[in-house]
């Protein structure tokens, strides 16, 4: 086994890529893309295509985008791999050729939308009736997700988007469903995730949902590809000459922490259980989150890579201590570390950590 000594740390920088997601998502890279990028296309000089293992909002999948990468991203929740496709499939307003619409001075892509945010809210839907406080009559517990008038929007809107799928290219399929992941998460009543729904209404939740336009990442795309797969087998199946991983580093489960919003993009009717109405999502758990098989589980990945480069994004705080990463990864080739300190995310500023974390960018050349 090879190491290379730890490099310097870099400066942080403000990140320079225009993303099309705002949503809040655990572990989001969004203001580290510089530090990521630029070690990245210094480390494996003149490579031109990255496959994003874990790519949740798309943020580094897009960026790499912008810089004239081929992209392929992958996540294995339905909801990040709609928000990553509608970042990779689109740069620019999509025509909407299939719905026969005339702009009326504001551009297709508005008119579409505004069409969406007018139709004629219709109640009863599987968002009403779990996710707000309907589901009081139709569930026996008040769930406070949405107000009642917000979640039967979600509904209407998502029929509706279905509706006019076959209409569709995929990249505008996906780009409605990111505006109404958005829209959704605009009027949440969550605190940040949707692990539970808070008691008292927070006056944003209380706004009327509204579809907006995303903005778009600059960038070919007729070459890159979103998919919905686990990662390992995203790695086996899906060569690039970069390989770049950003597992889960902490105990919570997305699958779990994100339950509404994955049902909003599935469309489907889960059963549903508890006072928080949590879809089961145990097949689609990770083992990243497991102290005791989150090693295992990065050697197992980095095994299934094809590829010649291997970058790892992990959190000091992650279950997988920094030592036992570079033994992993030293058994495949030659490690070298790059690290970023950063604000930590707010739900973690607990009272024993101090507020700022570092982010550990590794990377592996085979040899």
């Amino acid at each position: 086994m090879k190491r290379m000594r730890p490099l310097k740390s870099i400066q942080s920088q403000p990140a320079q890529f225009p993303m099309s997601v705002s949503t809040e998502y655990l572990g989001s890279k969004r203001a580290l893309l510089t530090f990521i990028t630029g070690a990245i296309a210094e480390l494996a000089p003149g490579a031109s295509e990255i496959v994003d293992l874990f790519s949740g909002t798309g943020a580094v999948s897009g960026a790499f985008k912008s810089l004239g990468y081929r992209v392929t991203a992958n996540d294995h929740l339905s909801m990040c791999h709609a928000l990553s496709a509608a970042v990779l499939l689109n740069e620019a307003p999509p025509p909407f050729q299939g719905l026969g619409l005339e702009s009326r001075g504001s551009g297709v892509y508005e008119e579409v939308l505004a069409q969406l945010n007018g139709l004629e809210t219709r109640r009863g839907g599987f968002i009403y009736r779990n996710y707000s406080p309907a589901s009081a009559e139709h569930c026996g517990v008040e769930r406070m997700y949405f107000t009642a008038e917000n979640a039967a929007r979600i509904d209407t809107v998502r029929d509706e988007i279905e509706r006019l799928k076959p209409n569709l290219s995929e990249g505008e399929y996906f780009l409605l469903l990111t505006d109404l992941v958005r829209a959704s998460t605009a009027v949440s009543n969550v605190a940040g995730t949707y692990g539970c729904y808070l008691k008292r209404w927070k006056p944003r939740a209380l706004d009327s949902m509204v579809l907006t336009p995303s903005q778009f990442v600059l960038g070919t795309t007729t070459r890159h590809e979103a998919l919905c797969m686990d990662a390992e087998q995203c790695a086996r199946t899906h060569p690039a000459t970069i390989a770049y991983a950003d597992p889960p580093y902490t105990k919570r489960q997305y699958a779990a922490y994100y339950h509404v919003l994955e049902t909003i993009v599935r469309n489907d009717e889960p059963v549903l259980s508890g006072t928080t109405g949590l879809r089961a999502w145990q097949s689609e758990s990770s083992e990243f989150c497991y102290k005791k098989h989150a090693a295992q589980a990065l050697d197992r990945l980095v095994g299934s890579a094809k590829c010649e480069h291997f970058f790892l994004s992990y959190n000091e705080d992650g279950q997988i201590r920094h030592e036992t990463i570079l033994d992993v990864l030293g058994g495949h080739g030659r490690v070298s570390v790059r690290e970023q300190v950063y604000r930590r995310y707010r739900s973690s500023a607990l009272s024993h950590k101090g507020p700022n974390v570092v982010e550990r960018l590794y990377c592996l050349a085979r040899v």
